[in-house]
């Protein structure tokens, strides 16, 4: 008994040492978990100003209907909406605006600067980039507590990709259910002009007009039928209620189009009624692009284009008189696909 007090006396303070010893360490840990915390909020608010600022500037890149990408607005744009922002308490003031293209598949990796010439899967972008350092909107973030080790400040850096692409996959409600072949869009679009475009006439300067149809051809080339979607629906009902309420269900590229065979007159008579010799309600239309077109059978989807309806007339020879465009609204859509004139909303690179 006498020797377990002895121990005991011995031990006296020795837990007051050991906290005496490893308070520092405990002290310094709390402030490192309190300043890292402060750094990743602050991080989060330069990044959530980056993507404000890489979306104002990516809606400027296209105006409906021109014809080349507005690169000036869309950095200008994207520079004013820096300042609009906040991070650590303090305004935005500074900020590095890139324009160029950005690779959807990013086979190649990051923004392509201009001037080049894009790709099927290059999208117009910008890129903002932000940071809080040495001469950047009011220096490095200040920490509370690491002082005690040393650690005054620590720079933070962000960088948000906009732009804007064509969809590979169009919501419910976004197609008008007529197909088009791709050897039209061989023919009457320019895949090679920035941004992508209808092909001009060198003799009229117009966009030529064609018609569509089972029985028109040019250069022994389909030129369209009308399509049940994702259904083999035949008859012109099924139609009817695709042209008032466009696809029942998401539609993307490669899903199968089914097209139809013996469709009746009304439909164009339909489609007269709401063409741009109507009262335009479906005069420029989202339509799905196939390799073929051929009635009475299913063809993958390769893309989505967008047609102006002009005119239709019925009858033997019935038609609907149409021209290529880049002036459809953007539709509720998802995904990356080839430029045939749809552009989607723009949106976030990663």
């Amino acid at each position: 008994m006498q020797k377990i007090k002895r121990f005991s006396k011995s031990q006296k303070g020795a837990v007051s040492v050991l906290v005496a010893l490893t308070l520092p360490v405990l002290v310094g840990a709390g402030a490192l978990a309190v300043d890292l915390a402060y750094l990743h909020v602050v991080r989060n608010e330069l990044q959530n100003d980056a993507d404000a600022a890489a979306l104002a500037g990516a809606r400027k890149l296209y105006t409906q209907g021109a014809s080349v990408l507005n690169w000036s607005g869309a950095a200008s744009t994207a520079s004013n909406a820096i300042a609009l922002n906040r991070a650590a308490g303090h305004a935005l003031a500074d900020g590095q605006i890139q324009t160029g293209y950005w690779d959807t598949t990013q086979t190649a990796t990051g923004l392509q600067g201009l001037p080049m010439t894009p790709g099927a899967n290059d999208a117009p972008a910008v890129q903002v980039s932000l940071g809080k350092s040495d001469g950047q909107n009011q220096g490095p973030v200040r920490t509370f507590l690491a002082s005690i080790w040393g650690v005054f400040s620590k720079p933070v850096r962000v960088t948000a990709v906009a732009g804007v692409s064509s969809p590979g996959t169009i919501l419910p409600g976004g197609l008008f259910p007529f197909g088009i072949s791709k050897c039209m869009y061989d023919k009457f679009w320019d895949m090679n002009a920035q941004p992508a475009a209808p092909r001009v006439d060198p003799l009229t300067g117009l966009v030529p007009e064609f018609k569509i149809g089972s029985i028109y051809h040019y250069d022994n080339c389909e030129s369209g039928e009308w399509t049940s979607l994702d259904t083999q629906a035949s008859g012109a009902n099924a139609i009817e209620n695709l042209i008032e309420e466009g696809n029942p269900i998401s539609m993307s590229v490669g899903d199968a189009a089914w097209m139809q065979t013996g469709v009746k007159t009304s439909l164009y008579t339909d489609v007269k009624k709401c063409s741009a010799a109507g009262n335009r309600k479906c005069e420029f239309v989202v339509v799905p692009t196939l390799q073929q077109v051929v009635s009475g059978t299913s063809a993958p989807i390769i893309g989505f284009a967008c047609l102006q309806l002009l005119d239709a007339v019925g009858g033997s020879g019935k038609y609907i008189l149409a021209k290529m465009s880049n002036q459809c609204p953007p539709p509720q859509s998802g995904g990356v696909g080839p430029n045939y004139g749809v552009i989607s909303q723009p949106s976030l690179f990663k």
